[in-house]
């Protein structure tokens, strides 16, 4: 597969977040994502850890397994599989408590064959707008 795509979202705080992206194959024909499964994280930046829980479970250099990311999950899923489409949504719930800022986001695709790949990344901007 090639680089992953970027494109920067924009996310009102405590607004529910959707939107809909499309896989082609290099000949641009869509991409069946039939059985591929997705998923995402936003993260204040690439690699971010949740220092205190990372701590606290006493990791040392080889137990990288046990790691905890700090990250907000993205919910992923196949809109149309024979036509490249997947979905990205975060709930507003996720995002109300969250600090208003610039942030990072990524998807990745696990293939049929249990191949994983990073397709999509970018910012996300997130701020107040209107919650309600």
């Amino acid at each position: 597969m090639t680089a992953p795509f970027s494109v920067n979202i924009h996310i009102s705080a405590g607004s529910d977040f959707a939107q809909e992206f499309y896989l082609a194959n290099p000949d641009r024909s869509s991409m069946d994502i039939t059985g591929c499964k997705f998923s995402g994280t936003i993260q204040k930046h690439p690699g971010a850890i949740d220092a205190i829980t990372t701590e606290l479970a006493g990791i040392t250099g080889s137990d990288v397994n046990d790691i905890k990311y700090k990250g907000i999950s993205l919910n992923c899923s196949v809109a149309n599989g024979k036509r490249g489409i997947y979905r990205v949504e975060v709930p507003g719930s996720c995002t109300y408590g969250i600090q208003e800022g610039k942030y990072y986001y990524s998807v990745q695709m696990t293939d049929v064959n249990g191949t994983k790949s990073k397709i999509l990344s970018g910012l996300c901007f997130i701020d107040f707008g209107t919650i309600g």
